[in-house]
């Protein structure tokens, strides 16, 4: 069977299952088996596939139409123009958390200066902090070892790579709980992070993909979703220097709630960012 027919099968099968933009996936998926870019898949329709590649297309298919995310069957995510390495034990990096790091970069000099990411996971937020600004250190803080352990390997792989700055050695990371950060006080300019925010209320809208393959210790907070949300405020109202800043990604319902601790935790400047979808993704406030 030729190539572009096969694109075609797997986009149906795909559909079938009720996977998400199906014929996109089934591109990347012959991409990612064929070891091609998505435009040597659109440029190759006629290239015909042998049993061997073909096999290989029908296994990577069937895990998707089981909803195993792309993500995880590829091993990386593009993030913020970098790929980064996910597992089932971190968070696939979403286009919305982008928001985070352009309104960190919007709000903040680019000068010297130190941040914390809070729950950093695969690091995708600190790490393209650090690509993007070659002087400024951070600390990535994580509870869960193996996902600290992909960080790392995402930190040494792509400051490495870019060479930016003393690479890898600008980031800190550390195995620790964001509810007890082990950080010395007004010692941070920024503080950073994309906790977990759904209530368990919520469940029953989160896409079943999700519950089944992304770990619930990132998604899941009590409070109505709002504990660890609360909890890094915390701790960046002590760990901020004066004139420091806090960066939170919610819910998009979450908007007011995250406004209104953050100025009952006495932060000024507080304002919210939408997503391209127009919805309230991130709110910041500022130390005095």
């Amino acid at each position: 069977m030729r190539l572009g027919e096969y694109e075609r099968k797997i986009a149906r099968q795909l559909t079938e299952a009720g996977v998400d933009s199906p014929r996109l996936c089934a591109r990347l998926l012959c991409a990612y088996a064929l070891g091609l870019t998505k435009l040597g898949v659109a440029l190759a329709p006629e290239r015909e596939l042998d049993e061997v590649e073909a096999a290989r297309l029908a296994a990577l298919a069937a895990r998707r139409a089981t909803g195993e995310p792309l993500a995880h069957i590829t091993g990386t995510r593009e993030f913020f123009g970098r790929d980064f390495r996910v597992t089932r034990h971190t968070l696939v990096p979403r286009p919305e958390t982008e928001l985070l790091v352009e309104t960190a970069l919007e709000l903040l000099p680019a000068g010297p200066l130190m941040f914390a990411d809070m729950g950093t996971g695969s690091g995708c937020i600190g790490i393209s902090l650090a690509c993007e600004r070659p002087l400024w250190r951070g600390i990535l803080l994580e509870k869960s070892a193996e996902a600290l352990r992909m960080a790392r390997e995402n930190a040494a792989a792509l400051l490495g790579r870019e060479g930016a700055g003393p690479g890898a050695s600008r980031l800190a990371l550390v195995l620790a709980d964001l509810f007890a950060p082990p950080l010395r006080a007004r010692a941070l300019d920024l503080v950073i992070s994309n906790p977990p925010y759904i209530g368990e209320g919520e469940r029953p809208q989160v896409m079943d993909e999700v519950l089944r393959f992304e770990p619930a210790s990132a998604l899941f907070s009590p409070a109505e979703g709002l504990a660890h949300l609360a909890a890094v405020g915390e701790a960046a109202r002590r760990l901020l220097r004066a004139g420091g800043l806090v960066i939170l990604e919610h819910g998009a319902a979450q908007g007011a709630a995250v406004r209104g601790l953050l100025a009952r935790q006495g932060f000024t400047g507080i304002g919210t960012r939408r997503d391209l979808a127009g919805l309230e993704r991130c709110s910041f406030g500022g130390l005095g």
